[in-house]
């Protein structure tokens, strides 16, 4: 790695973006995290339904953000060379165009849900309380998927203060209102588990609104309502860069759906509320890993788009580099209170109890995230969407999910099986792009 070649301008850069978009991540997981909080004071059986249908959703808003990868691409580049209209045009179409795709998912994933939930091997006593956030969150998939599209856009060209801003409000939008529209405080109605799916999903429609209006109305905004800035030739292109992100995300959050039917379901309403709660603390240990992680897809776009393929290459290392900084701070304090950041979302003896290992052993090996989630983005930024794309799916398909059928089923390890096989994914994944980033390659994508 080219440590050595790193400046205080390349540090600055890199900071001054990835801190924003770290706060504009974490603001969007907590959305999430909170939903969860409240949801446990319901019981095991509330967590547990909020887990296989949050894995589910997951795998829908994959489309959204594989096409927000190619949105990012094209924007960046464009801005990086100085072409104001075509990074405009790019925006507008890419964000138009996924709102709509997330219109047409609605019906789709509400006529299919019943037999997407019996193919996943739900255990009955969850369902009722699974199909109560399942219907509820996917009526708002249009409004997050163009709250993703439009916080691309913002980030595509360097401004990641906004989105940050925005995600706060979100989050703090939607604490109030799980407060309110779970447990019926303020005379509203007491909605349980359904009443955390609308309270997340009126937190996304009042970000992506928000958005959109400070993008029309912004000298410097990129999203415009007028004729010429909607153009299929320029969807194509994000197409072309975004289709193998997008499978890759799909690749991604379908095989977790995968480890959820055959390692962890099998393992009883505890062992999936457990994984739930891992799963959510995990997701607040990315943050730096997305922050990073977009800041690169940034700044190697706009490099690569200036001519400057080595600026681009020093802010991949630069990013990488403090981001393991980060995550080796995050673990160690996980490995050290694990029990009492359980207890924020439990006090079940039993769920405890089974937790407490496979957070440490997370905890233990979760540094190499850093070189998986921060090259990746860089990678993707730069256009090239094929590796990552061939990388998830070995890395998903042939070490983890076997894995932890393995480890977690067939010799009896539990969730400490599972989550030993999914840090084994990211400790060859992390390697593999350390490799193939150091070829450069991939410097030689074009748009």
């Amino acid at each position: 790695m080219k440590i050595s070649g790193i400046t205080k301008k390349d540090t600055r850069a890199m900071l001054t973006l990835a801190f924003p978009a770290m706060i504009t991540q974490l603001s969007a997981t907590m959305v999430q995290v909170v939903d969860t909080m409240f949801i446990g004071r319901l019981g095991p059986l509330a967590i547990g339904a909020a887990a296989v249908t949050g894995i589910i959703i997951f795998n829908i808003t994959a489309v959204g953000d594989g096409f927000g990868t190619g949105l990012v691409a094209a924007v960046s580049r464009m801005i990086g060379a100085g072409d104001r209209k075509n990074a405009a045009i790019f925006s507008t179409t890419g964000i138009s165009v996924l709102t709509l795709i997330g219109a047409a998912f609605v019906p789709l994933f509400l006529a299919a849900g019943g037999n997407i939930f019996n193919l996943l091997q739900i255990p009955d006593e969850l369902k009722p309380r699974a199909w109560e956030y399942y219907s509820v969150f996917i009526s708002f998939t249009p409004a997050i998927f163009a709250f993703g599209a439009l916080s691309a856009s913002f980030r595509a060209r360097g401004d990641t203060g906004t989105p940050m801003i925005v995600g706060v409000g979100i989050n703090i939008l939607n604490v109030f209102l799980d407060w309110t529209l779970i447990f019926g405080n303020l005379g509203f109605p007491e909605l349980g588990v359904g009443g955390a799916a609308f309270a997340s999903g009126l937190s996304f429609f009042s970000g992506a609104l928000l958005l959109a209006v400070l993008s029309l109305f912004s000298e410097q905004g990129l999203f415009r309502l007028k004729r010429g800035y909607l153009s299929i030739s320029h969807f194509i292109r994000i197409a072309r860069i975004g289709m193998p992100s997008m499978i890759e995300r799909f690749a991604m959050s379908f095989s977790q759906l995968l480890v959820m039917s055959i390692a962890v379901n099998p393992l009883g309403s505890n062992s999936i509320a457990s994984f739930h709660i891992i799963m959510r603390l995990a997701s607040l240990s990315f943050m730096p890993g997305f922050g990073f992680a977009m800041a690169a897809a940034t700044l190697s776009g706009q490099h690569l788009g200036s001519e400057d393929p080595d600026g681009a290459e020093r802010m991949l290392w630069v990013g990488t580099l403090f981001c393991g900084i980060l995550m080796v701070l995050i673990s160690t304090l996980y490995f050290g209170l694990s029990e009492p950041l359980i207890r924020l979302f439990t006090d079940s003896p039993e769920i405890l109890l089974e937790s407490d290992r496979p957070l440490k052993i997370y905890a233990a090996l979760a540094v190499f995230l850093a070189p998986a989630m921060v090259l990746r983005g860089g990678l993707n930024g730069a256009g090239d969407t094929s590796f990552t794309l061939r990388m998830m799916i070995i890395s998903r398909f042939i070490i983890r999910l076997p894995l932890s059928w393995l480890f977690g089923v067939h010799l009896g390890f539990g969730l400490s099986g599972v989550w030993f096989a999914m840090c084994m994914d990211f400790v060859i994944r992390g390697l593999s792009f350390i490799g193939y980033t150091k070829k450069g390659e991939w410097k030689e994508k074009r748009i």
